[in-house]
């Protein structure tokens, strides 16, 4: 008895050096393949934010303009006659994002619902100008837009797209102007003049505020 089981101990050599190599390749592999996993659901999301929410709210704008004639977000500016309803053609609100869904005030054409849109869905209950975003630190971004005015030279209306972490900004860049600089094109930095912010240890999950340029 006592020799079959020394006989059985000294057969368990445990795992060659070959198997062990064999088991490591596997296990990277399955971690390759969970993370490139990871990336493509991460592109797939952004892909969604850029063609159902960004997208979806400019195609509101055009929306708006074709069924009432007037700038989304061009709303209620105190420092334009009152007569005018405060409609200069510059989407200058002071009324809050709010206003660009519904509103109880007396401007006309002030919201989607007043004229009969319906406003983008959001993953954000009850607020469809904001947008929930998982970045690649597992952080979540609160995304929101507002349409705004910048009256330099070249004056234009923009969307302004707040909280965007770095990642996505380039994505979005890239999608839509075929190249994340940052500075040319429809979809800039805010500022103007800086690329995205990739400074630090986590460079993709830097916040930006980013404008994307109407047409009109």
């Amino acid at each position: 008895m006592m020799q079959d089981m020394r006989r059985m101990l000294g057969q368990n050599k445990g795992f060659t050096l070959v198997e062990m190599a064999l088991v490591l390749i596997i296990i990277g592999i399955i971690i390759g393949a969970v993370v490139k996993g990871k990336d493509l659901v991460r592109g797939a999301e952004q892909k969604k934010i850029y063609s159902k929410f960004l997208n979806e709210w400019r195609l509101v704008y055009l929306n708006f303009y074709d069924r009432t004639g007037r700038i989304l977000g061009d709303t209620q500016d105190a420092s334009v006659d009152p007569a005018t309803d405060g409609q200069d053609g510059q989407a200058d609100t002071n009324a809050g994002r709010d206003a660009l869904v519904d509103s109880g005030a007396a401007t006309a054409y002030r919201g989607l619902r007043q004229v009969g849109l319906t406003p983008p869905v959001s993953n954000v209950p009850d607020t469809p100008y904001e947008y929930r975003y998982v970045n690649s630190e597992g952080n979540t971004n609160r995304l929101t837009i507002q349409f705004l005015y910048e009256d330099g030279d070249p004056s234009y209306n923009y969307m302004e797209i707040e909280e965007l972490p770095t990642e996505l900004a380039i994505a979005l860049d890239t999608m839509i102007d075929g190249e994340a600089d940052g500075t040319d094109g429809d979809f800039i930095n805010a500022d103007g003049t800086n690329d995205w912010d990739t400074s630090g240890d986590t460079p993709a999950t830097n916040t930006n505020t980013a404008r994307w340029k109407m047409q009109f």
